[in-house]
Formats: structure tokens, C-alpha cells, sequence
């Protein structure tokens, strides 16, 4: 997915790209906006020479959501599924089929919590700046000044 935004802030070696929703983005889900906006933010690895309010083209990996929506519903599932085989194998007793899904979840999403920055570092996840399509003029006339 590659989308349009202006970089609104620059934290360290981090750019913030703000891009506006468009018509597309309420069948994708991939940008998550909050209900009742009409931008959402992105942080992306800063690049050399991008500066706050300059337009760049962002890129998010498909792969990355195939792997959000597998870590986030389809393992608990297996979860679910590794519960009643753990029931209908030992216990036999319906409540714990339950007990051990909700355990066995919780303890999955803790997991996930507590990874969640390293996972937020990870290329699959991030977007990238792909190209820096209009400069602003401020940042033209410093690049012309250190030309000089």
C-alpha cells in the first residue's frame, strides 16, 4: 500500500507523516482511523534530507497486516481449538473448555503486549518513505544557501 502525506513532525530518527483518508480506506482497515477523522499519522524511519512539511509517498508491506490478523485472531483460535483438545483428552468436563480458552488468550495477549515494541520496529509493521515528492520552500532555499 503506498500513500501521500506531508511530514507534520520530525522526532529524533522518527518522521511523523500525517495522510489523509480517502474513499478506499474504510474497506482496508490497514490505517486504522480513529472514527470521525479524516487523517490518521504515521511514523516512519526519518530519511536524509526529509524535512516537516515536505510531501513524501509512504509504503506499507500487505505482509504485515496477513501477520496482524494471524497474531491477533488466528492464534487465539488455535488456542481455542488446543483447549478442547486438552478437555475432551483429560479432563471431560465442559466449564474448562472456557476456562482454559479464556486463560490460554489472556496469556497470548499479554505476550503480545509486552513484544509490542519490538514488533513495532519490525520492517513488516513500519511504513517507509519511498520518495520525497514536493520540498518546501523554506527547504529549497537552505538547500540553494549550503549550495552556495
Amino acid at each position: 500500500m503506498k500513500e501521500t502525506g506531508v511530514v507534520t513532525e520530525i522526532r529524533g530518527k522518527t518522521s511523523v507523516v500525517s495522510v489523509d483518508r480517502k474513499d478506499e480506506c474504510s474497506r482496508c482497515g490497514l490505517c486504522l482511523f480513529k472514527e470521525g477523522t479524516n487523517k490518521t499519522e504515521f511514523f516512519v524511519k526519518s530519511e536524509d534530507g526529509v524535512n516537516v512539511g515536505d510531501t513524501v509517498e509512504i509504503e506499507r508491506s500487505e505482509s504485515g497486516k496477513f501477520t496482524g490478523v494471524i497474531l491477533a485472531f488466528f492464534v487465539p483460535l488455535l488456542f481455542i481449538g488446543l483447549a478442547v483438545a486438552i478437555n475432551y483428552l483429560f479432563i471431560n468436563s465442559e466449564i474448562w473448555i472456557l476456562i482454559l480458552s479464556i486463560g490460554f488468550i489472556a496469556v497470548w495477549y499479554a505476550i503480545l503486549a509486552f513484544s509490542d515494541k519490538r514488533l513495532k520496529k519490525s520492517a513488516a509493521f513500519n511504513a517507509r518513505i519511498v520518495s520525497v515528492s514536493a520540498k518546501t520552500d523554506e527547504n529549497i532555499n537552505n538547500q540553494q544557501n549550503t549550495k552556495e
